[in-house]
This record gives structure tokens, C-alpha cells and sequence, in this order.
């Protein structure tokens, strides 16, 4: 068997509509003892283990989350992809398009653009989707040559619109891993400890201390922490080839033809949460051009980009700490309470706020209307603890 761990297990693909109840499986019996599931893009069932990171971390997750798109299909089928070259180019996993010709990718800042499958492989889990929108935007930097190492540290990033951009880090645990999952087989695979929950397949695994992409991540083995990634140096002779000619006509996959997954994606909730917290992300990495972008026209018509970035010019840092949010007719009205780090007269001071946007729908995309900001003093933070202890008591007795 050389140094492959060669797997034979009773293997199920998972595609998600976007929630638990979009779940649908495709169940092949062999020999063997254990599970591989391979996971498309949607909410992770539990929100990854919260540690603190280290600023270069950060800015790594941040740049490259703005490059990691949701990818959808007609049926409500999501899965993830990332921008490999500046032709607009996405890549994903080829179980996330399998049958489609046409989809629809939503960014990081909530705008959807058409794309096109213009490659996708039979026997690899392995396709590209053409995004025009995206064409000429820099790219994320790929590791061309040089193979991961056995406790290298990594970084696995996920759709931004299921409820979050999810990030999960690990390290290399294993190499040259061989899987079947039907119809594809997965060779010289990483073995990764970054959990891999719904929201990271086909989405890029990246090298956490540069931040260049080494894998796209796969698959997972269930019950366990324990995720698998297609080296992306094995596969960029392929997807080179569809960029460079993209495939005339498409294989077919009869084993995702009688499946219909629930047409369902992340909630208006659920985005519009996402949305805000994605805005003091790029306020608290300066990034205030995206920050601006995901205003609403109204908003932006009425203060200038300048005008808007000498609001946020003596905060250091932002940190959400609660998010809530409301559903309103034609709206979603949105309340995050933040603590801030801010100079004052030269000195570095902490302050509570609370603040409340409407997010509404606009030119197709999720933008975030106008709101109020409210400063907290001790006795406003006591009266809303007292308030969220009280709505948790109501959940919880009904």
C-alpha cells in the first residue's frame, strides 16, 4: 500500500440546502469500519472553539475571507468555493456543482453574480465556475510546489453566507491519504485537525503562517474531528486547463440526478447578523472601503467616504459582543452591543455601545440601512443583561 491509508468504509455524501433540513444522502455499502463524509457548504452545527489570535492571524483570515464565495445552485444547493486566478475563476468541489451549468455565487460583502461551470472532473472531486463579476480581482495566493509537512499549521475557511464566515485551525495530522467516496477518489490527501463542519467544503485550506492556499478541503470523517483536503498542486494542471479552454459540454452524475435537496439557505436573520458582524471585521482590520461598500445607497448618499471613515478614525478595536436579530416586514432589524477601545484626549479608554441597523435587500445584494448608536453607562449594561436573562427565562419555559 505504499504509505497511503487506503479507506473502504460505508460512505455517505452529505449536500446541504442551506440547513438540517435540506440534508439529503447518498449511501454506498463496501467493506470497512468507519464513515467519510464529504460536506458542502452551510451553517457548522456548533460554532468553532472561540481562542484568541494573533494579529497576523487575523489579518490572514480577514483578506482571505473576502475571497471565499457561497455557491449556489437552482435546486437551493450551497456549497463554497474561493477565487484562484484573476480570470474570475472560483474553485470548488466538483460534488457541490455536479449537474449544474449554471450558478449563482454570493460574496463575502452579500452581493450574488451568475457564474458558470466551465470545468468539472468524473473521477476527481474537482470543478471551476466562471464568475465575469469577479474577473481581474486579485486573487488568493496559491502554494504551487512545495507539499504540506506533517504538523504544519492550518487554517480552514467555509461559505461566508451560511451563519458565518466560518474558520476552523488545526495542523497537518497525516499525509498521502487515499479515500473512495462514489463517484470520486480522493489521492495523497491531507489529514488536517481543523474540524471540517458544514460550511467548509470546497472552501480553500491555507498555510497559517503565509496565508497561500494549500487544499481544498473535502471531506470528514463523521463523529470525529478529523477532515480531509485535495492538495491544490495536484490538481492545478486540470483546472488550469478549463481556464485556459473551458470544457464544451459537461459529464453527467447520475448519482446526484434523484436527489433533491429542500431549497433552502441560511435565513434572512441569519445573514443580516452575518452582514454587521462582517462590517466590524473590516472596521477593526481599517479596511474601510469594504466597511463603506456594505452600506446601503441611502446611507452612503447622505456621508461621504470620508466623512465615514473619520467617524471610526480614533477607535482601535471593535469586538461584537452579542448580536440580535429581528425579522421586519421588507427588513431585518438588527441590534449588536459592541466594546470598543478608543482614544480620548491621548488616552486609550473602553466604552460600551449599543447599536441597531436596519439590513435590507437592495440591487441584489444585503446592505446595512442607517441606524442609531446608543453610548451604555453601568446602569444601561445592568438593565440589558437584566433584559436578555429575562427573554432567556421566556425561551426556556416555552
Amino acid at each position: 500500500m505504499n504509505r497511503a491509508w487506503i479507506i473502504s468504509i460505508a460512505v455517505s455524501l452529505i449536500l446541504i440546502g442551506g440547513g438540517a433540513a435540506g440534508v439529503f444522502y447518498i449511501m454506498k455499502s463496501v467493506p470497512g469500519q468507519m464513515t467519510v463524509q464529504a460536506v458542502l457548504s452551510a451553517p457548522p452545527e456548533e460554532d468553532a472553539e472561540k481562542t484568541q489570535v494573533p494579529k497576523d492571524t487575523q489579518q490572514i483570515i480577514f483578506e482571505s475571507q473576502k475571497l471565499v464565495v457561497q455557491v449556489e445552485l437552482e435546486d437551493g444547493t450551497i456549497g463554497s468555493g474561493f477565487l484562484y486566478n484573476d480570470k474570475g475563476d472560483i474553485l470548488t468541489n466538483a460534488h457541490v456543482v455536479a449537474n449544474a451549468k449554471d450558478v449563482s455565487v454570493i460574496t463575502a460583502d452579500s452581493k450574488s453574480m451568475p457564474g458558470e461551470v466551465i470545468g468539472i472532473s468524473r473521477d476527481t472531486d474537482i470543478a471551476v465556475v466562471r464568475v465575469p463579476g469577479l474577473k481581474g480581482k486579485e486573487p488568493l495566493p496559491i502554494r504551487r510546489e512545495d507539499s504540506a509537512k506533517l504538523l504544519d499549521e492550518v487554517l480552514a475557511l467555509g461559505s461566508p453566507l451560511g451563519l458565518q464566515n466560518t474558520v476552523t485551525r488545526g495542523e497537518i495530522s497525516g499525509l498521502d491519504r487515499t479515500l473512495d467516496i462514489d463517484p470520486f477518489r480522493y489521492e495523497n490527501m491531507y489529514q488536517i485537525s481543523a474540524p471540517i463542519e458544514r460550511g467548509n467544503s470546497g472552501g480553500p485550506l491555507l498555510d497559517r503562517t503565509t496565508g497561500d492556499v494549500i487544499g481544498i478541503n473535502s471531506a470528514k470523517l463523521d463523529e470525529e474531528t478529523i477532515g480531509f483536503s485535495i492538495p491544490i498542486a495536484d490538481v492545478l494542471p486540470m483546472v488550469e486547463r478549463w481556464s485556459e479552454s473551458p470544457m464544451k459540454s459537461l459529464p453527467e452524475f447520475p448519482e446526484f440526478s434523484d436527489q433533491t435537496p429542500s431549497p433552502v439557505t441560511g435565513t434572512d436573520a441569519e445573514q443580516a447578523s452575518y452582514l454587521v458582524q462582517y462590517f466590524y471585521d473590516s472596521i477593526n482590520q481599517g479596511d474601510f472601503v469594504t466597511a463603506f461598500s456594505l452600506l446601503s445607497s441611502s446611507w452612503q448618499e447622505k456621508a461621504s467616504f470620508e466623512e465615514f471613515r473619520s467617524t471610526y478614525h480614533d477607535i482601535l478595536n471593535v469586538q461584537v459582543d452579542n448580536v440580535v436579530a429581528d425579522p421586519k416586514e421588507g427588513s431585518v432589524e438588527v441590534t449588536a452591543f459592541l466594546t470598543t477601545e478608543e482614544t480620548v484626549d491621548g488616552d486609550v479608554v473602553t466604552k460600551k455601545y449599543k447599536v441597531v441597523y436596519p439590513v435590507v435587500s437592495e440591487n441584489r445584494a444585503v446592505k446595512i440601512g442607517e441606524g442609531s448608536v446608543q453610548e451604555l453607562k453601568a446602569e444601561d449594561e445592568e438593565a440589558e443583561d437584566s433584559k436578555e436573562k429575562k427573554d432567556g427565562e421566556k425561551e426556556e419555559a416555552a
